[in-house]
């Protein structure tokens, strides 16, 4: 069929990674010169998609491509997944929550300067619990970056917790999908593989916590004067059980799209139930559920375009020529470890996410390391903490793209609020690269065995 060809690109194998390399540096160079809007991000993809049309040989199979790019599954996921997080996200701000909680801060005396490391810890319970990143970004973002804004903390510092809360969650949950991944295709069990990498994730999360507290305090401004005579409606403290609600479901099995619809359908009806909102506002066009949606319009155009591109790349047979290519730099133990950690996290750039960048490292990742009979739970940690990482860094990846998109829609936001300002706070999956860097290179934490009898 014709389907089964691979896609033929004009400038042999560097071709397909054209499209992708332009859009990092217009990306990056946005960034830097303060062009954050998401229009300025799509129009960067929209133009990734027309240089892949004109570098591809087979310009009339093009549609076909974008279209199989279109139907991804993991496409799907998200789109649910965004406009069901940007629904709730407005439910729980228009229901006076926000202020509900600033309020009992300041009947709490709850000092400001210890927001971010309560983001960052109820961020890694809610992910290490429920085994999702985007999950916890969606159930703590919306309610503690206003509380934050409102008590004087540096906004960007407070995403940069929630995303290491995120991450950390993400990978060292038994249930995460970057754990189930990592261990599966380094044959290894999930336990196993559990307790292997604690260590290294409680030490990059226990120096990630000591140093959000001092960044706390030293960015924290003194805002508490006035929140003692701030307006709120306590009532609307009971919307916190839908985050509580959020997490039991998630963590006894139920998929992010299903949690989100029930926990929508909850914070609607308890908003409505107790004159929180009311039904004229709930359903008109400046209400919670259209803007709701009209809110993540951009992020899903990012996203098709995105996925295209990343179709054309899959079906040019360019990753595969990647990985091969990196197997010919493998000479001993540590240099076999460094690319099991290049492979995975270059893996997640073209791929746009934490476990497909595993599943595209994992299979070089298990017969490299068979070679050294290097361990599978090591082979394991590493691609899972470097694709957890890279996720951190990389502003097409999920955790970005959802902070990017529920920040500035919170009032109060300061204009500076955006990629950059973010990245220097995601503190967790620094230290964790740092540490796994250090492990390679030394040899500490190093194990091996015969891995021969694992083989199918």
């Amino acid at each position: 069929m014709e389907r089964n060809h691979k896609l033929e690109f004009y400038g042999g194998n560097f071709g397909p990674w054209i499209s992708m390399i332009l859009l990092v540096v217009g990306m990056t160079a946005a960034v830097l010169f303060n062009y954050t809007d998401f229009w300025v991000y799509n129009l960067l993809m929209l133009a990734a998609v027309v240089i892949c049309f004109f570098l591809v040989k087979q310009k009339k199979q093009f549609g076909d491509v974008a279209v199989r790019g279109l139907q991804d599954s993991m496409l799907s996921i998200l789109i649910i997944a965004f406009i069901l997080a940007s629904i709730l996200s407005k439910l729980l701000r228009g229901s006076g929550l926000v202020d509900a909680l600033v309020w009992l801060s300041g009947e709490m005396n709850l000092d400001a300067g210890f927001i971010p490391v309560v983001a960052f810890l109820v961020c890694a319970l809610i992910s290490t619990s429920c085994g999702t990143s985007s999950g916890s970004i969606v159930a703590v973002l919306p309610i503690m970056l206003p509380i934050g804004i409102e008590l004087g903390c540096d906004a960007s510092l407070l995403t940069g917790a929630v995303i290491s809360g995120a991450l950390f969650g993400d990978n060292l949950a038994p249930i995460s999908d970057t754990t189930i991944a990592s261990s599966l295709t380094q044959e290894s069990l999930v336990s196993d593989v559990v307790k292997s990498r604690l260590p290294y994730s409680l030490i990059a999360g226990g120096i990630s916590a000591v140093l959000f507290v001092i960044f706390g305090k030293i960015t924290t401004g003194d805002a508490l004067t006035s929140i003692d005579t701030m307006e709120a409606d306590p009532k609307a403290l009971v919307l916190l059980v839908v985050p509580v609600l959020m997490i039991v479901m998630m963590r006894i099995g139920w998929d992010l799209g299903g949690t989100l619809i029930v926990c929508d359908l909850s914070a609607m009806l308890i908003s409505l139930a107790l004159g929180l909102i009311r039904p004229a506002e709930m359903f008109s066009a400046e209400g919670p559920l259209v803007n709701g949606i009209n809110g993540m319009l951009d992020i899903i155009v990012f996203c098709f375009f995105l996925f295209i591109v990343m179709q054309t790349i899959k079906e040019s047979g360019a990753l595969e020529r990647l990985g091969n290519g990196l197997l010919k730099y493998c000479r001993s133990a540590r240099s076999v470890e460094l690319i099991i950690m290049i492979s995975s996290a270059l893996g997640t750039i073209v791929t746009a996410g934490s476990s497909t960048g595993i599943l595209f490292a994992g299979p070089i990742a298990n017969k490299i390391s068979k070679q050294y009979h290097i361990a599978g739970t090591r082979s394991a940690n590493i691609l899972d903490a470097t694709a957890c990482a890279t996720c951190g860094f990389i502003p097409i990846c999920t955790p970005y793209l959802l902070s990017l998109s529920i920040g500035p829609e919170i009032e109060g936001i300061p204009d500076d609020y955006g990629y950059v300002s973010i990245l220097k706070w995601v503190l967790h999956p620094i230290f964790l690269v740092i540490l796994f860097l250090g492990s390679i290179i030394t040899g500490i934490g190093r194990k091996y065995e015969s891995r021969e009898e694992n083989e199918a």
